[in-house]
């Protein structure tokens, strides 16, 4: 699909009722504002230049976290090819929901498949064998992602990052409400920006990695962190980020009576200048804090074993 608009813009943004509505989610395939190409001149955070030849990864568990924190998995793995089209485009079902706050995906093979016969699958099948291959072997199972190209000024230097491995394989969540396309459709937009594909890598000495380590991993922790985002301008978050993405307390700084909301269930410690604990207190919907004298505090907050923490200002 050629010049494609991105519906978000076309559309508006998206206000629902709860009613079965068909999902669909799109990938657009970028550099630099720029839908990417086998001759679109790329220059990444170190000031190499490049262009690719390959784009090549897996995207597995996608899920859609709607009505808050309930969540629609999708089932099938894809395969996208980042320079056959400018959208690749995933029709992911039918559900009955009222809003969509975000989604989730991992770049690469879910571990319980990862180490199966590629042979086993048919020929269609975005895990059978590929030309060409995207399977690495028995022990380490499918490349995650393959990414190729040439760099330097000259483009006399090929680049070649396969990046795989079960211990590489990450979930990522980001932020969107996704469009409301006619009444019985909603599309989720993600933009891929293949410049950061290549962050912090030096491309222009025709670096070649394949493997679980070095700039092979490097890559795929760029398409865990740096690569994608929301039509909305979200990034991908962290699963601290993600878990305390509504934290609040307010007033801060306060005459001592504060309320902490957006973490329930969550430990809540707070500490005096000294060290010491002085308020321990698992989170409510609204959890009331009174501190009765003037200082600084630290506030210690923990929820599935990540922590986070808040300086707190009494007057």
């Amino acid at each position: 699909m050629k010049r494609f608009l991105f519906l978000s813009l076309v559309f508006g943004s998206l206000s629902l009722v709860a009613q079965t509505k068909q999902l669909v989610l799109n990938f657009h395939h970028m550099m630099d504002g720029q839908y990417v190409t086998d001759s679109l001149l790329g220059i990444n955070n170190l000031g190499n230049q490049f262009k690719f030849n390959r784009i090549q990864y897996y995207v597995d568990d996608i899920q859609i976290i709607y009505n808050q924190a309930d969540t629609f998995t999708y089932p099938e793995v894809l395969l996208i090819n980042g320079l056959e089209e400018e959208l690749t485009s995933v029709d992911l079902g039918a559900l009955s929901f009222d809003s969509i706050t975000a989604v989730r995906f991992a770049v690469g093979v879910a571990p319980d498949v990862n180490n199966l016969d590629p042979s086993t699958y048919p020929a269609a099948h975005p895990l059978a064998p590929k030309s060409p291959s995207m399977h690495w072997g028995w022990a380490a199972g499918y490349r995650f992602v393959c990414a190729e190209g040439v760099g330097s000024s000259a483009f006399n230097q090929i680049f070649e990052l396969h990046g795989l491995g079960n211990t590489n394989y990450a979930m990522q969540t980001i932020a969107t409400s996704g469009t409301l396309v006619g009444s019985d459709t909603v599309v989720v937009d993600i933009e891929a920006d293949y410049a950061q594909l290549v962050r912090d890598i030096e491309v222009a000495q025709g670096t070649i990695s394949h493997g679980e380590t070095g700039d092979a991993y490097q890559s795929l922790k760029n398409l865990n962190n740096k690569v994608f985002k929301s039509v909305e301008g979200n990034a991908a978050m962290t699963q601290k980020e993600l878990i305390f993405a509504n934290l609040y307390v307010f007033p801060n700084p306060s005459n001592g009576r504060l309320v902490v909301t957006g973490i329930e269930g969550a430990a809540i410690e707070v500490f005096n200048g000294l060290g010491s604990k002085i308020y321990s207190q698992r989170a409510t919907t609204s959890t009331r804090i009174i501190l009765t004298d003037a200082g600084i505090y630290l506030m210690v907050v923990s929820k599935d074993g990540i922590t986070t923490t808040k300086k707190l200002i009494v007057r």
